[in-house]
């Protein structure tokens, strides 16, 4: 690989290493990621007035609608401010949101001539960076606490595991970071590496993969096994290595079988909500949630409720769920009783007071036996017990609705969500239409669209900055800059 600081002139050279550093830093904290992104737009600023005139590169701006996609994300954001009763957070909600004002109109109108593939390529090594430093520092975390602390090794499955050391990080975004990261990493594989290159790679992945079962996400374990698939279809029908694919295929296997066998904490985490679908006495939470939202987001489909009284509204869903559930709470041989919404009230805090938010057998147990004494009919308490427990939570916790497309309608409607769909067709627009695809692109808008499903990604900074800056690091990767011999590592044609 190239120098990539070579023939950098002072201005770009400043920017690729706020560039180097954004993707160093971005796993470890977005508030030194947000500093960063701010001095990269100042730098960009600057160096039109002192070095290029902001002379526009049309190669970059050819596909400007792709930038003008997430600047108007932004924008009705902004708008939401207008019909927002709660002002403040409506500034808090388009303040987090910036990235999607900041990072376009970086990367479309700062001269990225100089953005070669070897350089984002070294920009994807020091992201790749980042996370292994992360995962050090928290492992080693652990360690002191089983040697020192007396912790059982269970503290290096803990959910909290990635809360201590460097602050908390969702476990859900850390499986996006490392699933990134080896997407790169076995793409640089075949990159015609040396092979102290290639033993690096793999060790790198070895790494990401672990930090991810650790960390005990359920999407993280289903995104490993997506971007394994990804991975495996790319090989063997766009690079057409059969006989490599069916390698990487068994390896891959194996490391499923050794994950089932030697992480069942984790896999238990999946099995458990795909058995527990049908039990209403073992409903998931993300289903209460839905139950939860569903008339909000239907009652304000088309412009939605505003991003600054998204929160507040959710949580008005939550209790109107809540009131509902109450109801159908039915009295004993449904005898009139003119206190009874009281008793099942105080019937339903008294399981909460006991049990919280425990959905075992004793919970249901306990409910059964102290359905007589309150008057409850338990068939009706049994149907709706799990559900009123689960929103409970959620209304302590003030959650939000876990998915991104419902969040979205719910601040800014239909016309928000759209643009947000669009950010995912684009470049899949572009790879059809250009007959070529780059396979680690590819796999962050599958990772972003997945976890969109379970999480509410963009409403959290470590979500939203790592998501905007590689879109479109990639993207100018992609389609901004003309494919030399030399920089073939991924993008290849499909055969129709």
């Amino acid at each position: 690989m190239l120098n990539p600081f070579r023939e950098l002139k002072s201005f770009q050279l400043t920017e690729y290493i706020l560039l180097l550093s954004f993707a160093l830093v971005i796993p470890f904290s977005w508030i030194i990621a947000t500093y960063v992104m701010i001095a990269l737009f100042v730098t960009s600023i600057l160096r039109g007035i002192f070095e290029n005139g902001y002379a526009i590169n049309k190669s970059q701006y050819k596909n400007k609608l792709t930038y003008f996609i997430f600047i108007a994300f932004w924008l009705i954001y902004a708008i939401s401010f207008l019909y927002s009763d709660d002002s403040a957070e409506a500034r808090i909600q388009i303040g987090k949101k910036l990235s999607f004002l900041l990072f376009p109109l970086f990367f479309l109108y700062s001269n990225l001539s100089y953005l070669n593939k070897d350089r984002i390529r070294t920009i994807m090594y020091f992201f790749v960076f980042g996370i292994i430093a992360l995962f050090i520092v928290n492992f080693a975390w652990a360690s002191y606490d089983v040697l020192f602390e007396n912790a059982k090794n269970e503290r290096f499955y803990d959910p909290e595991f990635l809360s201590e050391g460097t602050g908390y990080i969702h476990h859900a975004y850390i499986s996006i970071y490392t699933c990134l990261g080896m997407s790169f990493c076995f793409t640089e594989l075949f990159n015609k590496n040396s092979l102290k290159s290639n033993i690096i790679n793999i060790l790198f992945i070895i790494f990401l993969l672990t930090f991810t079962i650790i960390s005990k996400s359920r999407a993280g374990l289903l995104c490993i096994i997506l971007i394994f698939i990804t991975l495996l279809i790319w090989l063997i029908f766009i690079e057409k290595k059969y006989k490599t694919g069916i390698y990487v295929g068994l390896i891959m296997a194996c490391i499923t079988t050794i994950s089932i066998l030697y992480f069942k904490e984790s896999v238990k985490r999946i099995t458990d909500t795909i058995n527990n679908l049908q039990n209403i006495e073992k409903e998931d939470r993300r289903i209460s949630i839905y139950k939860g939202c569903k008339e909000l987001i239907f009652d304000n489909f088309w412009f939605g409720v505003g991003a600054g009284d998204r929160p507040n509204e959710t949580l008005n869903s939550y209790q109107r769920k809540k009131e509902e559930i109450i109801t159908k709470i039915r009295p004993i041989n449904n005898i009139n009783d003119d206190d009874f919404d009281k008793k099942r009230r105080e019937y339903l805090d008294d399981i909460c007071e006991k049990h919280k938010s425990s959905l075992n057998k004793s919970t249901f147990d306990y409910a059964e036996k102290k359905a007589d004494e309150y008057g409850c009919d338990y068939t009706s308490v049994k149907e709706n017990l799990a559900t009123y427990l689960n929103i409970n939570v959620l209304i302590k916790a003030d959650c939000n609705a876990h998915n991104q497309l419902s969040d979205t309608i719910i601040s800014v409607g239909i016309f928000g969500l759209l643009l947000y769909l669009a950010m995912f067709f684009m470049p899949i627009y572009f790879w059809i239409k250009k007959k070529e695809i780059d396979i680690v692109f590819f796999s962050l808008i599958i990772l972003m669209a997945f976890n969109s499903l379970f999480e509410s990604v963009l409403e959290r900074q470590m979500g939203i900055m790592f998501f905007v800056f590689f879109y479109f690091l990639l993207f100018h990767d992609n389609f901004c800059q003309q494919t030399t011999d030399n920089s073939q590592h991924n993008l290849k044609k499909f055969n129709y």
